[in-house]
């Protein structure tokens, strides 16, 4: 199951299909410590949850097959989804320059995944300002504060294509594509 947000307003689900199932129970959660509400009964293996009216929240998702004699099956992984939208969706390697709007939504968004998981905001060591670049210290902050919080959720950790540009490397088109798919 993988749940993406499309929209501030919108978040698109998707699973395999469970053989014998006729039909699937959506549920929605904001955070770990809330209890998950039914949002949807799909018969197809794709939901749209359009009834979220909190923008750059963290939401947590997973379904339930139901059979023909309307038993209801085990929950699926959860997944998450951040309702943020961000500039220069997608970063492209060679066109997009990196810069400070992108560092401000990566936080933002990196926060509400830590509310999501029950966990305070993170303390950011640079501050924020429009030109400058993101620094390799950032890149180890986000993913420091990032990975901890998917992990108390329960949902598995960011793959990083390259461990990063520690040590004064450059932050680069894919560093910041792998953060925000582990926002989504």
């Amino acid at each position: 199951m993988v749940a993406t947000a499309t929209s501030a307003s919108q978040v698109s689900i998707t699973w395999d299909s469970v053989a014998g199932a006729v039909s699937y129970q959506v549920f929605r959660s904001s955070s770990i410590g809330a209890g998950y509400a039914p949002v949807g009964t799909p018969s197809t293996t794709i939901f749209s949850d359009t009834a979220l009216v909190a923008a750059n929240t963290t939401y947590l998702y997973r379904v339930h097959a139901v059979d023909g004699s309307s038993n209801v099956g085990p929950p699926s992984n959860v997944d998450l989804a951040t309702t943020i939208l961000f500039t220069d969706d997608p970063i492209v390697a060679g066109a997009t320059v990196v810069k400070a709007i992108h560092l401000t939504q990566l936080r933002a968004a990196v926060n509400a995944v830590r509310t999501a998981a029950g966990m305070g905001n993170a303390t950011f060591t640079n501050t924020i300002a429009p030109g400058v670049l993101i620094s390799a210290i950032d890149l180890a902050e986000l993913r420091s504060n990032l990975d901890p919080a998917r992990s108390a959720i329960g949902v598995a950790a960011t793959p990083y294509a390259y461990p990063g540009p520690y040590g004064g490397g450059t932050v680069s088109a894919v560093h910041v594509r792998e953060l925000r798919s582990g926002v989504k």
